[in-house]
């Protein structure tokens, strides 16, 4: 790993820490500076590691984390919910993008249907308290899981490092997302925050890092 990236990574668990910390002691201005600030320094390791692999994949992951960043500062409060799970959304489906860049697209059907059974059981568990967001929710749930199933299906295919490491963060991706809708539709809970904003920069930062295993120039 470069001497930057690494440094760059200490500073990304400061910064999410921090995060973390504001958050829970609902410091909303410290938290509303640090929370973007992670992933812009997640952003800015992404860009180092394009520079040195300059592989597609990592160049199409920046795009991805752009979006993830303007999600981030839109759900900074409620106000912007809709604003920031469509951010999100378009994330995803460049996240998808960049793992098909990898491996072609995975159209292993058993994977897609065990993953649309459990996430269909949990939009119907959220969906009483969804109101009028059932068909963003409903849409945005379709795409994650698409999503996990491009990652999980390019590691079962794959089984390289890279792989692995995409699969892993695809899934704690929707873990985080399952905490959101949770928190925010069923009943919100006080360490809520701290698995959505933990899994979500795990899985961001792992896409990122797992550039570094890919060849040079290679996708």
């Amino acid at each position: 790993m470069l001497p930057i990236v690494k440094i760059l990574s200490i500073f990304t668990l400061i910064a999410a820490g921090m995060a973390i910390y504001f958050r829970q002691q609902n410091i909303l201005k410290m938290y509303a500076f640090f929370k973007p600030l992670t992933t812009l320094l997640i952003i800015g390791i992404s860009i180092l590691i394009y520079q040195k692999q300059q592989n597609s994949y990592s160049g199409i992951l920046i795009v991805a984390l752009l979006f993830s960043l303007i999600g981030d500062i839109f759900l900074i409060g409620e106000n912007y919910f809709i604003y920031g799970l469509g951010s999100f959304l378009l994330a995803h489906i460049i996240y998808t993008a960049a793992f098909i860049r990898i491996g072609g697209f995975n159209n292993q059907l058993v994977i897609f249907i065990l993953l649309l059974l459990i996430g269909g059981s949990y939009f119907l568990f959220l969906r009483k308290g969804l109101g009028n967001h059932t068909i963003p929710v409903g849409i945005y749930l379709l795409i994650i899981l698409v999503m996990n199933w491009q990652a999980i299906g390019l590691a079962i295919t794959n089984k390289e490092t890279v792989s692995i490491m995409i699969a892993v963060a695809a899934i704690l991706f929707a873990l985080s997302d399952a905490t959101i809708a949770y928190s925010k539709f069923i009943k919100p809970f006080k360490i809520a925050e701290i698995i959505i904003l933990s899994t979500y920069w795990i899985a961001i930062y792992t896409f990122t890092i797992s550039g570094l295993f890919l060849p040079k120039s290679n996708v």
